[in-house]
């Protein structure tokens, strides 16, 4: 080795040790210019264009010397509007002018090159930044003397972006990765915070169900019940209007039954009385009165009354979706029985299965409806998941509640406490249901 090349080594070295420790690109390309210029490569500009590892047919410039808009647009710029988008894709190996001002191949139409202009870039080299065999950027040097470059030069440069390369790559996607985990987090922070305002919207209006019913039930319906009386007690009188007060006293009580069911609807007493199989076992019941069809009905826990124990909004939450599946089975599919049972699955997760054996069509019985969305809309507002599954034969079907056993395990809850926690509905997120596109019932 002669000294020029001992020299040459010297100064690739300097770079290394330039570059070393740095964790950002401009400091990176900072470090390198100092250790090029003059000793290397003489230039008035030094760019480096790297290609964005999210989408490769865009890339972003930093520069040293000048600043240009190629640095000025912090999103990614097409490569090929790049007067070097020869070297960006690939087509050449380098690619070195005399004069830029003049070269067609930076000059076509749409071509981002008004900063060879502005900036007086006139001789220009250009080298690509190569990892296992893809681009991944071209350093750029210019001067704004014509002919200040040749093949010696080319060399060099190659040799600075060969060194510099691997660098700039770990680096881009280092940051890429930084970008991606903070973008990550923030989509979770949003959606912890849209699940936790519909959470709380939907307890709010729990609340005000429990409200209604109560008012329903201590006015409403005991002021049915008086007027009842009265014309019942009419109506055995004898007279010539006992007949129709005899009609008013039925549409009365058919009155009275159907608003002591929407209480019951509203208000479900016997789950803040007697925990939640109970109150699947009562609305299995409520929902198979009064049929032409007789509809044999179970409910078995094998969870060890792991539910019972969870948070009275978690309980609440699964009996609506039970009491939603209940009644699309009663409703749509002709059963004659429907189990509800409850099991743990593996070490983390619960699931809760309404099976029914009524008829099931072949093809749309999925499809989207008003109870079909009320039941992944409350499923998703715990944090579990559902399916609907249908037996191959047709001959019934399933709706599994998934929920994770980190859920149900996180902690106990009254009714008192999450009828006060619901209290303020003033504070209420109600944006976090508009922004999911659909409204809890």
């Amino acid at each position: 080795m002669d000294s020029r090349e001992e020299t040459e080594l010297a100064h690739y070295l300097a770079i290394s040790r330039a570059v070393a420790g740095e964790m950002d690109l401009q400091n990176v390309l900072n470090g390198i210019a100092g250790a090029v210029k003059s000793k290397l490569l003489d230039y008035h500009h030094l760019d480096v264009a790297v290609v964005l590892p999210g989408d490769k047919s865009k890339h972003f410039a930093l520069e040293t010397g000048i600043e240009t808009v190629w640095n000025r647009d912090g999103e990614g710029r097409p490569n090929d509007l790049a007067p070097v988008r020869q070297v960006l894709n690939g087509e050449l190996g380098s690619l070195m002018t005399g004069d830029a001002w003049a070269d067609p191949r930076f000059h076509f139409d749409g071509a981002d090159d008004a900063p060879i202009f502005e900036a007086n870039l006139r001789s220009r080299i250009h080298v690509p930044l190569t990892v296992h065999g893809e681009v991944i950027g071209v350093l750029s040097f210019s001067s704004p003397q014509r002919d200040a470059y040749g093949e010696e030069d080319v060399r060099k440069a190659q040799n600075v972006a060969d060194l510099i390369a691997p660098y700039f790559y770990a680096l881009n996607m280092s940051d890429q990765a930084q970008s991606s985990a903070r973008a990550a987090g923030a989509a979770r922070g949003r959606e912890h915070s849209l699940r936790h305002g519909a959470q709380r919207l939907t307890e709010a209006m729990e609340a005000e169900r429990r409200r209604l019913g109560m008012e329903l039930h201590d006015q409403t319906l005991a002021d049915l019940s008086a007027v009842f009386r009265r014309v019942s007690r009419l109506a055995g009188q004898p007279g010539p209007d006992s007949a129709e007060l005899q009609e008013i006293a039925k549409a009365i009580s058919r009155c009275t039954t159907d608003l002591r069911s929407i209480i019951e609807n509203t208000k479900p007493g016997i789950l803040d009385l007697f925990g939640l199989s109970q109150a699947i076992e009562a609305q299995l019941e409520r929902a198979t009165q009064g049929l032409d069809r007789r509809v044999k009905t179970s409910v078995s826990d094998d969870t060890g009354d792991l539910l019972e124990r969870s948070e009275y909004r978690l309980q609440l939450a699964v009996f609506r979706i039970v009491q939603e599946a209940v009644t699309n089975a009663v409703k749509h599919s002709e059963c004659s029985k429907i189990d509800v049972h409850l099991a743990v699955v593996g070490e983390h997760c619960l699931e809760v299965t309404v099976a029914n054996d009524g008829r099931v069509p072949a093809e749309g019985w999925r499809r989207s409806g008003r109870g079909v969305d009320n039941i992944r809309i409350r499923a998703a507002l715990i944090g579990a998941s559902v399916a609907f599954e249908r037996d191959p034969m047709g001959s019934g079907s399933r709706t599994v509640l998934s929920i994770p056993c980190e859920i149900v395990r996180a902690g106990t809850e009254t009714p008192e406490a999450a009828a006060a926690i619901a209290t303020d509905v003033g504070t209420l997120d109600a944006a976090a249901l508009a922004a999911a596109g659909k409204r809890v019932p």
